[in-house]
């Protein structure tokens, strides 16, 4: 994928890609409805917010070291006696005190002034300078010194909990921001790998939260490996061979679709120019599609590659070896509901084939 990307489509991504959205499974977010995501983050993060400070705002302990003219806490000898403390009438001390400016509300204040930065409506903008006053007056100063990963939550600390993902979800958005402006080049911002699992995880969160979950079960390929099922191996030969896991698979009642994606142009020129489909994404996406339908005969199993793409759309399908395969882009040019539209209907449009046309796509006969 060479070409720019509009910035708001890559927060459409991430959105779904981000930690807030997997792990609350939020409706908030009506994408389908709005073209704009910044006053949509605004009005969750209000919400989020004021639910916060008024029921669940605590201080908290937090370590600190001082010189002090009074004992607190625990005297540090080795530093009172470097410091000569001692001499100026003073001890060094390391103790707890308890503060409501700790790293969690400082990003919380950091993520509400970034908002402030975005194009959000006027009532919006209202209700965060409100809370920016608030955290404000209880001595939190902002900072976007936090590690999410590093940090734990306990159970009844799930309001926290949503407001930091969310928090982590505006800081992700406002670098890419800064960095290019309107439009973002993959590789000028992103290594390959990093922007394909944002591609991965935001497709995988979308149809999550998006298909109708009376007809539709998305399983998320995290941890779901794919069972080779080796026979015989001897001398520990297995652990010559890779670790194949699925993006995602989607099943109804007696159909399962193993959806793989690929950020990269779907065709690429090859000899004499001609332009065919990697033949190692559709060996690939076969193998997985092959390891269901041998442990579930009697579910019909289907492939589908997925492709991102700019001011162009394919859309094509085969049987090949009794496997019906599926090849789709989606425009991530388009504005936000037309590429809502076009995930929703292109898993719709699957599920309702029957048998695919074994002469939509000729290219793939060679696949050497």
């Amino acid at each position: 994928m060479s070409k720019i990307i509009p910035i708001q489509n890559l927060w459409f991504l991430l959105l779904y890609a981000s930690e807030y959205v997997h792990e609350h499974a939020t409706n908030k977010f009506d994408t389908a409805q709005a073209d704009g995501l910044e006053n949509l983050i605004g009005i969750v993060l209000v919400e989020h917010l004021d639910d916060y400070i008024q029921q669940h705002l605590r201080k908290q302990l937090r370590s600190k070291q001082a010189e002090l003219s009074v004992v607190k806490g625990k005297i540090n000898h080795y530093q009172t006696a470097i410091r000569q403390s001692l001499s100026k009438g003073r001890v060094f001390c390391s103790y707890n005190e308890t503060t409501y400016n700790t790293a969690r509300h400082a990003y919380m204040l950091s993520a509400v002034e970034l908002v402030l930065n975005f194009q959000v409506e006027k009532e919006i903008r209202r209700k965060l300078s409100k809370i920016q006053f608030e955290l404000k007056s209880y001595g939190v100063v902002a900072s976007r010194v936090y590690r999410v990963e590093q940090d734990h939550f306990s159970s009844f600390e799930h309001v926290c909990k949503k407001a930091i993902y969310l928090s982590k979800l505006i800081h992700d958005m406002y670098i890419m921001t800064t960095q290019l402006g309107e439009h973002v080049q993959p590789e000028l911002m992103l290594s390959d790998e990093k922007l394909r699992k944002v591609f991965e995880k935001g497709v995988a969160g979308f149809f999550k939260l998006n298909l109708d979950r009376i007809i539709y079960r998305v399983v998320s390929g995290k941890g779901s490996k794919i069972d080779l099922d080796l026979k015989h191996p001897i001398n520990g030969v297995e652990h010559y061979f890779p670790n194949m896991a699925l993006d995602m698979m989607i099943r109804s009642k007696q159909k399962l679709l193993v959806i793989d994606t690929k950020f990269s142009d779907m065709l690429k020129s090859q000899y004499r120019d001609t332009s065919r489909i990697k033949s190692d994404y559709i060996r690939q996406i076969y193998t997985y599609v092959m390891s269901y339908k041998l442990k579930e005969p009697e579910t019909q199993c289907s492939g589908m590659l997925l492709y991102p793409a700019i001011d162009e759309n394919y859309s094509m399908s085969i049987e090949m070896l009794s496997v019906p395969l599926h090849f789709y882009t989606v425009d991530l040019s388009q504005k936000i509901p037309e590429i809502h539209q076009q995930l929703i209907e292109m898993v719709n449009h699957i599920f309702s084939l029957e048998s695919p046309s074994k002469s939509a796509l000729q290219s793939v006969e060679s696949m050497a």
